[in-house]
């Protein structure tokens, strides 16, 4: 048979051997095709969407946060209510409130409101005074954080070595959750860590952990050339001053000991594995897993900050940005954690001017297209020169939050699919973007639909980081929404002005819908859509046609 088929191929004419030749050249060509278009198929926005991380104790996407240093009214001469502020900002969930009052934390869960207690590195509950526990320098004084040294009482802080505190700190966790918290949030997680920049801690338990330390992780012959010959009589302590160290802030910056960086990561390590134990310790006590995130300044992923299961960020005013935004929450993800930030923190402007408040409402608008979350503008600390609590008017930006309660099934279980736009570039749309926006370069734009669903209707978030919004253009590229499909386009956006008795009544029904003005679109043969100004706003809901 085969002498046959090659007889039979040596007779064909030169021609069909080369057209013959060509075919089989075009489907081996083919063959290696299939991937790529394969490839190109999965270039369809749908399949750009994540599965969702799942992440202890983290808000859903629709929720709207917000934190009372402590329940408000303080005293009578505070006229501050946290009740009312929880109402007229269409809050979920309240978070970061220290204190374990049982009869609050009830009014807040009869609100329907979740409660999230905290506590920080001075939290301690027992009979010690906080010299007993304090972390403390090499000359033996007490140690207090640089940014509390302008406050009239600055907060203690414990140290992670010193048995008083540790079981003290337990008790005090213990307590909020016993009080009804569902959640804690622990500031000030670094602990030791930072403790060590301001020259610390040289406690008599930090400098026996320290000896152990050194036998497990340091060089021996190392060591020995540094005079330390016997470790369990070694008091670095003694050796820094020996050796004309500077103690307090100047400590870090010393460069004439080698055992310094040694001194660091044990306290580095203290830290971290403090945050684990007392953690530990919690739940053991509880009977059941406590979520617990951490303040990490919207930056840090340290092992210190990844001791807990999300991170609340403090937000600088200047990193209030589109870009800045989503390279934090692409740093998040990139730890299977969310970040929430708080409100834009500036210490110089006078608050509640304009551009103030603008930017926070571009920021919640940001976060919550992000998938994340923004804490709203109440009871926030200021930094320097301030170094006060800002208490922004509900009105404010109440149109935006019972805009988030009003679109919530447009917002739990989503996962983005695309980022675009105010200087950000999302790495999985090099090649040809699913939308553009050519006259309109101040928009921030991202698109998100619930994971696995093809049919799922995309959500498209705009947001016009402009000055002076104005209407623009955008193109949709057809294929990457829902292929070959048509699809039907409707605008949400917030309803503005905010009219206090229709607030109050959505927020006492739950209804949100009379909040959320919706407009139907069109799209051109060309994917063309006009979009009316937004301030800054606005939600575009795709859906593919039967």
């Amino acid at each position: 048979m085969v002498r046959r088929f090659l007889t039979f191929r040596r007779s064909w004419p030169r021609r069909r051997r080369i057209e013959a030749c060509l075919g089989l050249a075009i489907a081996a060509g083919l063959a290696a095709l299939a991937p790529a278009d394969e490839a190109l198929s999965d270039r369809r926005l749908h399949r750009q969407a994540p599965a969702l991380a799942k992440i202890s104790g983290a808000p859903r996407a629709s929720a709207v946060c917000m934190r009372s240093l402590r329940p408000r009214p303080i005293n009578p001469r505070d006229s501050h209510d946290t009740l009312s502020a929880i109402r007229r900002f269409h809050v979920t969930r309240l978070e970061w409130t220290y204190g374990d009052d049982a009869a609050f934390i009830r009014k807040v869960h009869d609100l329907g409101v979740e409660f999230g207690g905290a506590i920080n590195a001075g939290s301690y509950a027992g009979p010690q005074t906080p010299w007993d526990w304090n972390v403390i320098g090499s000359e033996a004084q007490r140690l207090v954080p640089s940014w509390m040294r302008q406050w009239p009482r600055p907060n203690p802080w414990g140290c992670a070595n010193n048995p008083e505190f540790r079981e003290g700190h337990v008790r005090a966790a213990l307590a909020a959750v016993q009080a009804g918290a569902d959640l804690l949030h622990r500031d000030e997680p670094g602990q030791n860590r930072w403790a060590a920049d301001w020259g610390g801690c040289f406690c008599r338990h930090c400098l026996a952990g320290f000896r152990t330390w050194l036998a497990e992780h340091a060089d021996q012959a190392e060591l020995e050339k540094l005079g330390v010959v016997d470790l369990s009589s070694f008091d670095y302590g003694s050796y820094c001053r020996s050796r004309g160290a500077p103690s307090g802030d100047a400590f870090p910056k010393w460069q004439g000991d080698p055992l310094l960086a040694h001194f660091r990561q044990f306290q580095i390590d203290s830290s971290v594995a403090f945050n684990h134990w007392w953690r530990e310790e919690l739940n053991r006590r509880v009977g059941r897993p406590i979520a617990v995130s951490c303040n990490n300044g919207a930056r840090r992923w340290t092992p210190i900050e990844l001791a807990f299961d999300y991170c609340i960020g403090e937000l600088r005013r200047n990193h209030a940005t589109p870009a800045r935004l989503y390279a934090v929450m692409q740093t998040a993800r990139s730890q299977g954690r969310t970040q929430s930030v708080t409100m834009p923190l500036d210490g110089n402007d006078t608050p509640e001017s304009a551009g103030w408040v603008a930017v926070t409402r571009r920021t919640i608008a940001t976060m919550y297209a992000l998938g994340s979350h923004i804490e709203m503008p109440w009871d926030t600390f200021l930094p320097a020169p301030s170094h006060r609590r800002y208490f922004g008017r509900p009105e404010n930006y109440a149109d935006l939050t019972a805009f988030v309660r009003g679109i919530a099934d447009h917002l739990d279980g989503h996962s983005e699919a695309f980022a675009g736009g105010c200087g950000v570039v999302d790495k999985r749309w090099e090649r040809q973007l699913p939308v553009s926006l050519p006259a309109s370069d101040g928009v921030f734009v991202t698109i998100r639909t619930r994971p696995g669903d093809d049919d799922a209707p995309l959500v498209m978030h705009l947001i016009d980081w402009r000055e002076t919004p104005e209407p623009f253009v955008l193109t949709v590229d057809r294929p990457a929404f829902f292929g070959a499909a048509g699809l039907t386009a409707r605008l949400l956006r917030p309803v503005v002005p905010v009219v206090p008795e229709d607030h109050a009544a959505a927020f006492d029904s739950g209804d949100y819908s009379g909040l959320v003005k919706t407009t139907s679109l069109s799209i051109d043969p060309n994917g063309q859509l006009r979009l009316p100004s937004l301030h800054p706003w606005g939600v575009i809901i795709f859906e593919k046609l039967p």
